[in-house]
């Protein structure tokens, strides 16, 4: 999980300030508190990756501030569809037979 939340960490000031002037102010200040808790995830890792407790805390909080730019999950993962609220479309995504409407395992 560290590579991706460092990747994110590093994109995030520059799209903050290349779409400052889109979002309203409710939105950028969320994002900009999301990327605070990115900060704090990836220093956990860099420094005192063993503390899953810690790591485990931060990656709950994170959620509190949805998902986040789907611009900056693309450029991680270019061949993941984003529904209208940039959030991942799984629809049954790896997940084989269990998704299956025909799957008779209860």
């Amino acid at each position: 999980m560290y590579e991706p939340m460092k990747d994110i960490c590093d994109s995030f000031p520059t799209w903050l300030a290349e779409n400052k002037s889109k979002l309203n102010e409710k939105d950028y200040e969320q994002y900009g508190k999301q990327y605070q808790y990115f900060q704090r995830i990836v220093h956990v890792y860099e420094h005192d990756p063993e503390n899953i407790a810690r790591l485990s805390e931060l990656m709950h909080d994170i959620q509190e501030f949805g998902q986040p730019p789907p611009e900056l999950i693309k450029k991680l993962a270019p061949d993941l569809e984003l529904d209208q609220n940039g959030i991942p479309n799984m629809d049954g995504a790896g997940l084989g037979p269990m998704m299956n409407e025909e799957c008779c395992i209860m």
